[in-house]
């Protein structure tokens, strides 16, 4: 029994184009397979929100699956779609064969965490029951099925009572770091019987603040054999035989660099197809330097304008590196002063009766005007800005609304500051030569991270930025998916020692208890008080398992701190940090 694997690139919202790859993908296999098989959704697209409730959406979706009924021949077909029965909407999986319908799969489980939302527009279904076809029993599920482990019923194992002769599941499955490696973990951990089919998307979709890369990763494994396509965001038909499974893995490289291209790519594409001019301050500092990198190997030099903005406190060095970067990479570079329009904009202030205009707001202007002057270079440019913060920037606010915090997308936005550094060594790597300037990669020294020069956002003399990088990078992950209580008794027993956070306690002086527990609240109330700029941030490009946006949910409420906590708080005041 021969398969071909559609590892189709999926355009959401856009069912036209979807059905057009779908009926070229059935053409070109033809008869040389004996079925094919499409990810989920990949009529309509998986992330569509509301799109699900509108009834000329459903209306159009559904009339397709009817034209992917008429194109199926000799070789069947398998896709994903939604269905309606007696006024319930499913995700889900339809196979076709020689013009007339086989049978439909409801997608049994629902995901309602992270990125996912499910249960808010599908019903359950609970067959399970394989499809009849030349002979052979072929069982079909859908995405989460496959990921059962916490879930009341395994349809892997509902599906297995029926005896299938193979396995295929259909999937819109985004990708973030390590994803490949849990993927082939769950399928191996279940030790099928049968060949297991697994047929996964490539390209990009977005749920309004969060912006999803699929990968594909598509395989076919029995026993100690797997045939797997291109696990880098590219579309891609392969044909094997079930019953002859080669093994053939592709070769994974620099990944995380070349997915962040491809969602560039992507993005622009879907959600500005009209082409505009990518503007992006070009600060001379690491974060830019990386988001101008990305932007001009993804859309070409032509498509990609930087502005520099300094003021009298930018830093000879990172003049250089911006002007060291526009000439590697040959992009535009304006140059525009904000002096004059600080000055005015302090005049205006005093001569309206606030005579003193310093510290924080001071500072606050200078990054306000470096936005506006981005969004009139986009304006004039009919362009689009780009945000370039990081992920720890992000949590702790460290970014001026209106200022820094503006932009189409952020590239970066899910990255932590150590792994933008990863990141640049990667650039570096994959085109051998230096782009990112190595005085801006940091150095893990083991229990310190050293710059050649300290980041700084430049808004005042002797600026540098408040983190103690490295270790709030680990901080930060922590408080979004950990409890407070267990890192205070982690403290507390010297356990934290073991942990990413440990090395670097010593070498920021948080081996004192005092100066921990200042810098433990200082870190919460920041990233609590943050919470209305993320809001208003715009979309980041989700690469971690828990990242702002759609994934981490947040609300605008007190945080609450429980009577444990304060005691956890007090014993390590008092007692200090423990001993291994």
């Amino acid at each position: 029994m021969k398969c071909a694997i559609a590892q189709m690139r999926v355009k959401a919202s856009q069912p036209y184009h979807n059905l057009k790859t779908i009926k070229h993908m059935i053409q070109k296999v033809h008869n040389a397979a004996d079925f094919i098989v499409f990810p989920e959704m990949c009529v309509g697209g998986y992330f569509i929100a509301d799109q699900y409730h509108q009834k000329d959406m459903q209306d159009l979706l559904l009339s397709m699956n009817q034209d992917i009924i008429n194109m199926s021949g000799e070789c069947g077909v398998i896709w994903g779609n939604i269905d309606v029965v007696d006024g319930k909407l499913y995700n889900a999986a339809f196979f076709a064969h020689k013009g007339a319908l086989v049978g439909v799969y409801h997608k049994s489980l629902l995901p309602t965490y992270g990125v996912f939302d499910d249960a808010r527009y599908f019903k359950s279904g609970h067959n399970f029951e394989p499809f009849e076809f030349k002979g052979k029993k072929i069982a079909i599920q859908i995405c989460e099925d496959m990921w059962d482990e916490t879930y009341e019923i395994s349809p892997t194992q509902e599906a297995l009572k029926y005896n299938p002769d193979y396995l295929i599941n259909i999937s819109c499955s985004p990708w973030i770091f390590k994803k490949e490696s849990s993927r082939s973990a769950v399928i191996n951990h279940k030790n099928l019987p049968i060949p297991f089919v697994y047929v996964n998307s490539v390209g990009l979709q977005n749920t309004g603040k969060s912006v999803l890369l699929m990968d594909g990763n598509s395989q076919v494994t029995y026993k100690d054999s797997c045939y797997a396509l291109n696990d880098m965001f590219e579309e891609e038909l392969a044909i094997v035989d079930l019953d002859h499974i080669k093994n053939a893995s592709p070769i994974k490289t620099h990944k995380l660099y070349q997915g962040l291209l491809h969602a560039i790519r992507y993005f622009d594409e879907e959600a500005l197809p009209y082409g505009p001019k990518w503007i992006i301050g070009v600060s001379g500092g690491l974060d830019s330097s990386v988001s101008a990198t990305l932007l001009t190997h993804a859309l070409g030099k032509e498509r990609v304008i930087g502005v520099t903005m300094p003021s009298q406190f930018t830093r000879d060095i990172t003049k250089s590196n911006a002007y060291h970067l526009s000439q590697t990479l040959g992009f535009k570079l304006h140059e525009i002063p904000i002096g004059d329009m600080v000055d005015a904009t302090v005049k205006g202030l005093k001569t309206s009766g606030y005579p003193t205009v310093e510290g924080l707001t001071f500072e606050n202007i200078q990054a306000r005007l470096r936005g506006h002057t981005l969004m009139s270079v986009a304006s004039l440019e009919n362009g689009v800005v780009v945000n370039n913060g990081n992920k720890i920037e992000v949590a702790l606010g460290y970014a001026t609304l209106y200022g820094d915090a503006i932009g189409a997308l952020s590239i970066l936005g899910d990255l932590t500051k150590l792994e933008v550094g990863d990141l640049a060594r990667s650039i570096n790597d994959a085109n051998n030569k230096e782009i990112i300037p190595h005085n801006l990669i940091p150095s893990d020294e083991g229990d310190m991270i050293s710059w050649d020069f300290a980041p700084s956002a430049e808004l005042a003399e002797g600026q540098f930025d408040p983190m103690k990088w490295g270790y709030h990078d680990h901080l930060v992950l922590y408080l979004m998916g950990g409890s407070i209580n267990d890192l205070l008794k982690k403290y507390l027993d010297g356990s934290i020692l073991d942990t990413n956070l440990g090395k670097y306690l010593k070498a920021y002086g948080l081996d004192d208890p005092e100066a921990f527990i200042k810098d433990l609240d200082w870190v919460s109330r920041q990233m609590r008080n943050a919470v209305y700029k993320r809001l208003q941030m715009p979309p980041i490009v989700l690469v971690s398992e828990q990242g702002f946006g759609s994934d981490y949910r947040e609300s605008q409420i007190p945080q609450c701190i429980s009577d444990e906590t304060q005691a956890l708080k007090t014993r390590v005041l008092h007692e200090g940090l423990g001993q291994r």
